[in-house]
């Protein structure tokens, strides 16, 4: 089977306390640019899961996110 789209984990935070930091997940077509997706979506990619499975997306950016903002 072949995919249809991919995974980005984006991490967006802000020089703002009232605005916490969260780490994303966004699905994004296969020939879409995930450098410009994360900027859209104003944050940093971190990371590009080439699977359509949304729990291993979910998954992933759950561990992701333990790493980044313990």
């Amino acid at each position: 089977m072949e995919r249809s789209g991919k995974w980005i984990i984006v991490l967006v935070a802000f020089d703002d306390s009232e605005l916490p930091p969260q780490v994303l997940k966004e699905r994004i077509g296969i020939n879409d640019d995930e450098q410009v997706a994360a900027f859209m979506r104003g944050g940093e990619l971190l990371d590009v899961l080439k699977t359509d499975d949304e729990t291993i997306a979910e998954g992933y950016r759950a561990q992701i996110e333990k790493q980044c903002l313990r």
